[in-house]
């Protein structure tokens, strides 16, 4: 009899504890979306703290580089000191930059950047590449550095005299060019962003009509990693330069071919190109401000997938976890799965003696 009444106890406790699991399964009415944003948000700070904690490892320039876009997507201002520095060597490369245009050796500087590159396809194509534009590499060198001037709201003579020397430069042969957009799709797409935010020419249709011409959308097949990369890359660049690098916000309407290719191909996508195509495609989503895009959510999902914790990374191929070499895609991975909904413009910099504010 006792054992009788032990077992309907046991009974009775099994059932209570089923009801109170079915109640509280009821009464968690967090979206599953939710829980995925929160299960991103928490990779994208362990990578952030990762790189937090190897800013020594980092170069100068990427160091900026990461400072720039940590404040950009969360307005933190404690990274500034790497955006001054910054500045400091900028101004000591455009006086080298002024010095090659006095000398006309600008094919030369060109020669010289490109016995740097490394072997690979893509190289191997950039350096095809400069018997169309042999001093390419010199002016987007010019160009990355004023585009820099622009976003922290800087200015002296000497960033003015190069700015009126490039921006007097014909680019039009480089943006048509099919052997220049197979070697520098994304950096062309920085080019006429970058003019153009500088008081420069509006190159736009002649780029993206070479575009268009060189990857028709319904070739995509016959196109190998390196240039579906190449093609993917470019549009992506097209509408980040655009937001000056995650500073303002897009319109969809403004670059709706490339959304609605995307939006067409975004299993493709995901499937086919390395972990920084994919999360600049989900950046180009959050720039739109359409956070609830299935295919942002796609993009998201794939790089959550791709984190490793022990490293708290995302690895490159062939599982390579070196932070330098790592940190363009591991940057673009934070602002991805933090998701930021506003964004900070600038940093804007008058700090630095002779260097004033425009």
């Amino acid at each position: 009899m006792k054992m009788k009444s032990i077992m309907r106890l046991i009974s009775l406790g099994v059932l209570t504890a089923f009801i109170f699991m079915i109640i509280n399964k009821a009464n968690d009415t967090t979206p599953l979306t939710e829980k995925n944003e929160k299960s991103y948000y928490d990779i994208a700070m362990a990578i952030k703290a990762k790189y937090d904690q190897n800013l020594y490892a980092l170069t100068d320039y990427q160091a900026s580089h990461y400072a720039a876009r940590i404040y950009r997507t969360s307005g933190d201002t404690s990274y500034l000191d790497h955006n001054l520095r910054d500045l400091k060597l900028m101004i000591a490369k455009v006086e080298e930059l002024l010095q090659i245009a006095e000398n006309k050796s600008e094919v030369e500087y060109s020669r010289i950047k490109a016995d740097g590159w490394t072997s690979g396809v893509r190289s191997d194509l950039r350096r095809q590449s400069l018997t169309v534009a042999a001093d390419f590499p010199y002016y987007l060198s010019s160009l990355g550095i004023l585009r820099r001037t622009l976003e922290y709201r800087i200015c002296s003579p000497l960033f003015e005299r190069l700015k009126e020397r490039v921006l007097a430069h014909e680019y039009s042969d480089y943006l048509s060019n099919p052997v220049m957009i197979r070697a520098w799709a994304a950096q062309l797409a920085n080019t006429v962003a970058w003019i153009k935010q500088l008081g420069g020419r509006d190159y736009s249709d002649v780029f993206i009509n070479a575009m268009q011409q060189v990857y028709p959308d319904d070739q995509d097949h016959l196109l190998n990693t390196q240039q579906y990369e190449n093609k993917i890359y470019g549009l992506t660049h097209l509408i980040l330069a655009n937001s000056q690098y995650y500073q303002y916000s897009i319109n969809r309407s403004d670059f709706l071919w490339i959304f609605n290719y995307f939006d067409s191909q975004i299993d493709i996508i995901v499937a086919r190109v390395k972990a920084d195509v994919i999360a600049e495609v989900g950046i180009t989503y959050l720039l739109a401000r359409e956070f609830d895009n299935s295919a942002l959510e796609k993009t998201k999902s794939n790089i959550a997938k791709q984190y490793n914790e022990p490293h708290q990374m995302i690895p490159g191929q062939n599982d390579d976890f070196d932070i330098p070499a790592g940190a363009h895609r591991n940057i673009l991975s934070i602002i991805l799965l933090y998701s930021p909904e506003k964004l900070y413009p600038g940093p804007w910099l008058n700090s630095i003696p002779e260097v004033t504010r425009c």
